[in-house]
C-alpha cells in the first residue's frame, strides 16, 4: 500500500485537489471533475483511471449533497467516465493543443447526453416531448461543465507542462 502511494503521490495530490474544489462552494458543474479524467486518462496508463473521476464525484456528493436519486446517480457517475476515455482515446499520444480542446468537448458534451437520462427518467414524462424537455432544461449546465472542463483542464495540464520543462533544467543544474 505505501508503494502504490510513493509511486502516484501526483496522481493522488491531484485528486486531493479535484475532491477540495468540488467541495467549496461553486456554480453547479463548474467543477475539475471533467478535467481530472481527462488528465488521468492521458497520463495513467493503468485501467485505475476510469475510477479517478467517478471516486472524485463521489466523494464530493457525499460530503455535500449526500445520496440523492439512485438511479440519477448513476448516469451522473457513469457520464463521468466518459472524460477519462476522452483523455484516453482522444489525446494519449496525440498532439496535446490540437485534441485537449476537442477533448474537453467530448467529454463535456458525453457527460451532458449520459447524466441527463437519469434527470429525464426520474423528472419528465416518458414520451418524446419529456426527452426534448430533459435536455433543454439541461442545457445551462452543459455550458457550465464545458466551461469547467476547459477551464481546469487548461489549468491541469498547463500546470503538469510547466513543471515538466522545469524537472529537466532542474537536474541538470543540481548536477552541475
Amino acid at each position: 500500500m505505501l508503494k502504490f502511494l510513493a509511486e502516484h503521490m501526483e496522481i493522488l495530490f491531484l485528486l486531493l485537489i479535484v475532491v477540495i474544489s468540488a467541495i467549496l462552494p461553486h456554480s453547479a458543474n463548474v467543477t475539475p471533475i471533467g478535467a481530472l479524467g481527462l488528465f488521468a486518462g492521458t497520463h495513467i496508463r493503468k485501467s485505475g483511471f476510469l475510477l479517478l473521476p467517478v471516486a472524485a464525484a463521489m466523494f464530493a456528493d457525499l460530503t455535500t449533497v449526500g445520496v440523492y436519486s439512485v438511479l440519477i446517480m448513476f448516469f451522473v457517475y457513469t457520464g463521468h467516465l466518459v472524460s477519462a476515455l476522452c483523455g484516453c482515446y482522444l489525446v494519449r499520444d496525440r498532439a496535446l493543443l490540437s485534441r485537449l480542446p476537442v477533448a474537453a468537448i467530448a467529454a463535456s458534451v458525453g457527460f451532458y447526453l449520459i447524466s441527463n437520462v437519469g434527470n429525464w427518467w426520474v423528472y419528465q414524462p416518458h414520451t418524446w416531448a419529456g426527452v426534448v424537455e430533459g435536455y433543454t432544461l439541461g442545457l445551462p449546465y452543459l455550458a457550465r461543465t464545458l466551461f469547467g472542463s476547459v477551464l481546469y483542464s487548461s489549468l491541469f495540464f498547463g500546470v503538469f507542462a510547466l513543471i515538466q520543462q522545469a524537472l529537466p533544467r532542474q537536474d541538470a543544474t543540481e548536477s552541475s
